[in-house]
């Protein structure tokens, strides 16, 4: 592999660093006409120090001297005062990096070089005094001002040079990548608070549009209960778009609106055709309900087809079944209405009660089931123990007969035997 060479900042650097050794190197053979190793190491050490000390002020001179400027545009260029033609304008930068350090380099530079030039006199003189003092400290040979006096001139000058270069090659890189992190954060964080602006008008956006998709379903589900001539009948298709467009709560209140306009309607004959208006929401509930959570959809419009006018028995026996299994699924309690209604919707369907003849053992044995299960619940045990004399249901008479026709007992079913 070839090895690369050096660049010529790289090539400067270090002749300056070999510089700085020369001028050390120089005191410990300036220091060799000592009269005594002490005052050896004592011209030694006192020529080190003054060698550091001077390099040390030419190199902060020269950092000075060398600080980078931001470039950076006004805001009041406009193309009249630039002569520029408006497309080929440069765009104002939105972000400008702090120069404290720029001015602060600038003004000192300023300063140095006015005082320079301004006392020339007095800075010869306060640097013979200077040298003076250090010869006394380099063994008062009588070339000691002479060395002190070169010895500093020439590390001052180095130190400027190397601290002038190293600035100019370092520190503006460094104080770009700075500017670049701090312009990265700042567009990172604009990004993130774009961002949550954003999530938060869609979900303003996403709440207002489920707003008016319930306020729809609402509505849809008033006209089907509440039919009128001035307004178009309302569709399944329709129904059950809009339930499922809708939010839970508004399909709780919708199933809530139909259950009771079903309870309070049912028992009545001359109702009869407004509790049909429940049907198409009970299935609506039911087609948005593809994984069967909800048995009380189900019920209820078992209950519904039973009490139409004609009744739908086959149809109510098996949305009764499903509301049972899913009810049983889901380890559910009570709803013991299901069995009983389920059994008279299979009695009104056997061909063989329809004929006045006992029912086939499977279909007796299913029958007796479901009024067993029902007969737990105290309310239906009550209905089931009514007689003519003391108001008896419809429904009671039915299974009366079929308990008649089957010659079983009601007492025994009753009391659980």
């Amino acid at each position: 592999m070839k090895k690369q060479e050096p660049g010529e900042s790289q090539k400067a650097m270090r002749m300056l660093s070999m510089g700085l050794l020369i001028g050390l190197g120089s005191v410990p053979v300036y220091a060799l006409y000592s009269h005594s190793v002490k005052q050896f190491f004592v011209v030694l050490s006192i020529g080190w120090l003054l060698c550091g000390g001077a390099t040390l002020v030419g190199g902060t001179l020269g950092f000075l001297f060398g600080i980078p400027r931001t470039l950076q545009q006004e805001n009041d260029n406009t193309p009249a005062q630039t002569g520029l033609p408006a497309q080929t304008q440069p765009h104002p930068v939105s972000y400008r990096a702090n120069t404290n350090l720029e001015q602060i380099s600038d003004w000192l530079t300023k300063i140095l070089v006015g005082v320079g030039l301004t006392q020339i006199d007095a800075i010869r003189q306060g640097f013979y005094e200077l040298t003076l003092k250090i010869a006394n400290g380099l063994g008062h040979a009588a070339h000691g001002q002479v060395f002190a006096g070169s010895l500093i001139s020439f590390t001052v000058v180095l130190g400027f040079l190397f601290g002038y270069l190293w600035t100019r090659l370092h520190l503006a890189g460094a104080m770009r990548i700075a500017d670049q992190a701090a312009i990265g954060a700042l567009v990172e964080s604009v990004q993130q608070v774009s961002v949550r602006a954003e999530s938060a008008s869609r979900k303003i956006e996403d709440l207002k549009q489920q707003t008016e998709h319930d306020a729809a379903a609402l509505n849809m589900v008033y006209r089907q209960l509440n039919p009128s001539t001035d307004l178009p009948e309302v569709k399944q298709e329709k129904l059950d778009e809009a339930l499922k467009l809708a939010s839970r709560p508004i399909r709780v209140q919708a199933f809530n609106r139909a259950w009771k306009f079903r309870s309070d309607s049912w028992r009545d004959p001359s109702l009869k055709d407004k509790m049909k208006l429940t049907i198409p929401i009970f299935r609506a509930l039911i087609h948005n309900d593809p994984e069967n959570l909800y048995h009380m959809n189900h019920g209820q419009l078992g209950f519904a087809l039973k009490d139409m006018d004609p009744p739908e028995w086959e149809a109510a026996e098996a949305e009764l079944s499903t509301a049972i299994r899913i009810r049983d699924e889901r380890r559910e309690t009570g709803w013991l209405y299901y069995e009983f209604v389920r059994a008279i919707c299979r009695i009104m369907r056997d061909p063989d009660y329809q004929a006045g003849k006992p029912s086939t053992p499977k279909v007796r044995s299913e029958i007796v089931a479901d009024l067993k299960a029902a007969q737990n619940f105290d309310e239906i045990k009550l209905v089931l123990s009514k007689t003519p004399e003391t108001g008896q249901e419809p429904s009671v008479a039915v299974i009366d007969k079929w308990l008649e026709l089957n010659q079983l007992s009601k007492e025994k079913l009753l009391s659980g035997e």
